[in-house]
């Protein structure tokens, strides 16, 4: 596996979904995500486009391929792509998965920045998630957020898994 190419390391934690008032007394900032997951191609590779933004504030379009590589470590190519492609590649979506949306809020804690996904199908879990520059880098979980449970590397809890069941739900460990 070729070292130069992006990674993307990251930890991921089930939590108990915070208050809109919670989100604003510690000035996270949001953003609204709509995700298309793409046909796989024959190397394996999630393929994905993503409109981010508001119609106020207009989007911006990317499209990313994520590779596995070990726990919590995944190859990341992502690229920033016009409208004209978006909606291109938006026909090659994959008919197992549809499109998830979800608002994004994301906020510094002790000095780490978080990424917080809240969900219009789950009430009362959210997902938050901390990129890394290594997988063993102590994570220091803020104390005003409930975590239930870390799940990197659960395989159930990736978007496009997310996606294909329109639903977030604690599930049995494995």
């Amino acid at each position: 596996m070729n070292n130069d190419l992006p990674r993307e390391i990251e930890r991921k934690y089930i939590i108990k979904r915070p208050t809109a008032q919670l989100l604003e007394s510690i000035g996270a900032s949001h953003t609204e995500i709509f995700q298309t997951y793409l046909a796989v191609p024959e190397s394996g590779a999630k393929r994905r486009v993503r409109k981010r933004g508001s119609e106020q504030n207009g989007w911006v379009y990317t499209y990313t391929e994520k590779t596995d590589v070990s726990f919590g470590e995944r190859i990341e190519i992502e690229r920033e792509i016009n409208r004209e492609e978006y909606e291109t590649l938006i026909r090659e979506a994959s008919p197992d998965r549809p499109p998830i949306e979800k608002t994004r809020y994301v906020f510094k804690s002790e000095g780490q920045t978080f990424e917080l996904d809240i969900y219009p199908f789950s009430e009362e879990l959210a997902v938050l998630e901390i990129e890394l520059d290594s997988i063993e880098r102590e994570v220091k979980l803020p104390e005003f957020l409930e975590v239930i449970r870390d799940v990197t590397g659960d395989k159930r809890y990736e978007n496009s898994q997310l996606a294909a069941a329109q639903k977030l739900e604690l599930l049995p460990l494995e």
